[in-house]
């Protein structure tokens, strides 16, 4: 049996590497951009609910209209697990805040925990 010359060698890897590539660029690709768009996720989530913890009139104000829309949307549109565990987060801190337009000690408490929970939470 014989072995093949190293330019053979070197071009079977050379074509092994490339079908790896194509393989598996699709993948790694899908999995940085749902990366990146849940990070902008919690970002938006984080962002909007710690301005609505002081606010007076919270259901007249743009960010909890804006965070509304925003989860309702995203809970439409998650696609795998770990999305869904930041729009379960974002839904708690929406219902926290339920109907009331300014938030008692206790809801604070619990709509910053739950930001805290969404800072934690692993992309």
């Amino acid at each position: 049996m014989e072995i093949g010359s190293l330019a053979e060698w070197v071009e079977g890897l050379g074509e092994l590497l490339a079908v790896s590539v194509a393989l598996f660029l699709p993948y790694y690709q899908q999995r940085q951009e749902n990366k990146k768009k849940n990070q902008r996720a919690k970002q938006v989530i984080i962002s909007t609910a710690g301005t609505l913890l002081d606010q007076t009139e919270i259901q007249k104000s743009p960010n909890f209209v804006e965070l509304q829309q925003f989860v309702s949307i995203y809970a439409v549109l998650s696609t795998n697990s770990k999305t869904i565990n930041i729009i379960e987060l974002g839904d708690n801190i929406l219902d926290t805040i339920a109907d009331n337009n300014v938030l008692n000690h206790d809801q604070k408490q619990i709509v910053k925990q739950n930001i805290n929970d969404l800072k934690k939470l692993k992309i």
